[in-house]
């Protein structure tokens, strides 16, 4: 997946397939946020159209990929402001993307953060589009987010 696929016109077309939807966070979530480690929150309409783009830097402990990092509750403490912002404006999805340092290979923190995005946001009532991961090498939907949608 790469922004080039994007056509002019890319605003004009519902975030709602996955091919497009990663092209999308490609665009989004920079290679510099991708080294810091960061949080993307792609906003959408009602009808599933881009909005805008709320990018949240993650601990500098996150670069690190350590596997004691508290995913859920750094998930959570990510997600919280702009949990109560959503939630003033019903019909609005989201797309999230992790942009993390480290081989594009799916890792065991690609899932505890897929399962905790998609957990808050199902107590939440909160529409997920999608769930991505960006890294130098590229985007990828994690195997847990293709499990969680059917």
């Amino acid at each position: 997946m790469s922004f080039h696929n994007l056509t002019p016109a890319w605003v004009d077309q519902p975030l709602t397939t996955p091919g497009f939807a990663a092209d999308v966070v490609d665009l989004m979530v920079s290679l510099g946020d991708r080294q810091r480690g960061t949080f993307a929150v792609l906003l959408c309409d009602p009808d599933d159209y881009y909005r805008a783009t709320v990018t949240i830097d993650l601990p500098t402990e996150f670069e690190h990929l350590s596997p004691g990092l508290d995913t859920a509750g750094l998930c959570s403490s990510a997600l919280s402001p702009i949990v109560t912002a959503v939630r003033t404006a019903p019909g609005t999805g989201m797309i999230l993307a992790l942009g993390r340092p480290g081989p594009g290979g799916v890792c065991e923190l690609d899932d505890q953060w897929s399962r905790a995005a998609t957990a808050i946001c199902q107590a939440a009532d909160i529409r997920l589009l999608g769930f991505y991961i960006a890294t130098s090498e590229g985007v990828h939907q994690p195997a847990i987010t293709h499990r969680q949608a059917a």
